[in-house]
């Protein structure tokens, strides 16, 4: 299948809004017209794939200029045909396609959140993304997770105990819809089967930092709330504030930067958030932690 083939069924299959697949398609029509702009990308993309990241990013940006076009949208451009190579490469580490197209439809995630805050098809967060294209970052169900270390000196938990160093699984949240209990448990067990060869068959450990854990937020939540019930499912292990609410943009969107008296109030999410910073409620994160295992039905 040629690139163009796969670019156009590969948009339709995560689910990219179709005025976006019209947009990139005609962007990418005017890449190929050109041969120069045309071998610029081919090069792009064979450094980006060779996990060099930043200088692929750098060229990207020389070539969005040349082509008056915005570096968000160019940095997604470059992403959409880092693509296919990427499948080649799930293939060859035999990782299912399941967990690929998973993967993949974070694209759409940060596309819709780029047009909601900026207005502009494309990414803000192309720094975010290197690891997916390394294969070292998945989707498992509705989470994301990689390898990483743990930070604290020594950590006990219902008989597991971890220390500084220890090998454990760092857990992302996209904002991909529904948070319900019932997909975050699926989640955490299809984590456990991914991961259980690294820790012998044992307890997964599975650690987040995140807003969504941090335990000021939780009073001003209703009880029915599936991030107030997130909380719970993590052992909360300590926690970071912080003067301004850097994850405000994840509630409000393009009405992030305005005060809170002027915040959006249309969502309880949005109106609960907007409360609270405008009785100045002190904003931060959680760090905490979950052991998934394949004894029950749910993490301990």
């Amino acid at each position: 299948m040629s690139e163009q083939k796969f670019l156009i069924s590969f948009m339709n299959k995560i689910n990219f809004p179709e005025e976006a697949q019209e947009f990139f398609q005609r962007l990418y029509r005017q890449i190929l017209e050109k041969p120069e702009y045309s071998r610029h990308m081919d090069s792009i993309i064979k450094v980006f794939t060779d996990s060099q990241s930043e200088k692929a990013f750098e060229q990207a940006d020389f070539l969005a200029k040349d082509m008056n076009i915005h570096s968000y949208t160019m940095s997604m451009m470059l992403l959409l045909l880092s693509c296919k190579p990427l499948l080649e490469l799930y293939h060859e580490k035999n990782i299912s396609e399941e967990i690929y197209w998973d993967t993949v439809a974070d694209l759409t995630y940060k596309l819709n959140e780029c047009h909601q805050v900026h207005g502009i098809w494309g990414t803000f967060v192309r720094t975010w993304f290197p690891l997916f294209y390394q294969a070292a970052r998945f989707a498992l169900g509705r989470m994301q997770y990689e390898y990483a270390e743990f930070q604290l000196n020594e950590y006990s938990l219902n008989g597991f105990t971890l220390k500084k160093g220890d090998k454990v699984i760092n857990m992302h949240i996209p904002s991909s819809g529904s948070f319900s209990k019932e997909k975050r448990m699926d989640s955490y067990q299809k984590a456990y089967n991914f991961f259980k060869k690294d820790f012998s068959g044992k307890a997964v450990p599975i650690v987040c930092n995140s807003w969504l854990l941090y335990p000021g937020y939780k009073e001003i939540l209703p009880a029915h709330s599936n991030i107030r019930s997130f909380m719970d499912d993590f052992s909360y292990i300590q926690g970071y504030t912080s003067k301004e609410f850097t994850d405000s943009w994840r509630i409000f969107g393009k009405d992030a930067g305005k005060a809170p008296a002027d915040l959006p109030r249309d969502t309880s999410l949005k109106r609960a958030f907007a409360e609270y910073l405008e009785k100045d409620g002190t904003p931060g994160s959680g760090y905490g932690i979950l052991f998934s295992t394949s004894a029950t039905k749910y993490p301990c």
